[in-house]
């Protein structure tokens, strides 16, 4: 005769399911969150709002896959403007991107790039500013275009004044 096993402990718990990513439901996550920045406000902190742990890692990890690649290979042009698109929204700028040492891309426009391209903005909504990294610009209507640096005009000539002997 066969015995009936006994129920674990752990399945007899009350409180439910525990979240798959190890750190708690999105209600306690989110009360954290909301219990940081209600600190920071009332403490007397009103700089620029600093990024939790996981979103500062998340932050270096895609500077760094930015300048360096993923296992030493370049990154996709989908990805370089996810992870721009991604770091535009925690705050940073185009100028700080840059200062950190990731470079843009210089991309060739033609029809197919062009339509492909606006294809894209369409349907993931990029910031438009994230397309600046592949050398592209996107205005608002969806129209793709080469980014043109300014030329630089050339240096006025000081004139010189002879000083006449008297």
């Amino acid at each position: 005769m066969a015995r009936a096993r006994k129920a674990s402990k752990s399945s007899s718990k009350a409180g439910g399911k525990k979240a798959a990513t190890g750190r708690g439901s999105k209600e306690a996550i989110e009360k954290r969150r909301v219990a940081r920045h209600l600190n920071t406000l009332l403490a007397g902190k009103t700089s620029r709002p600093k990024l939790d742990g996981r979103t500062e890692k998340r932050r270096q990890r895609l500077l760094k896959e930015l300048k360096d690649g993923k296992r030493g290979k370049a990154i996709k042009p989908i990805e370089v403007v996810q992870h721009v698109d991604e770091l535009l929204k925690m705050g940073e700028t185009l100028a700080s991107l840059r200062r950190a040492g990731v470079k843009s891309r210089r991309t060739a426009l033609n029809d197919e790039v062009a339509e492909t391209v606006a294809n894209a903005q369409k349907i993931y909504g990029f910031e438009r500013d994230a397309w600046r990294m592949l050398g592209l610009d996107v205005d608002e209507s969806g129209k793709v275009s080469e980014k043109k640096r300014p030329g630089r005009k050339p240096a006025a000539k000081k004139k010189t004044t002879r000083k006449k002997k008297a």
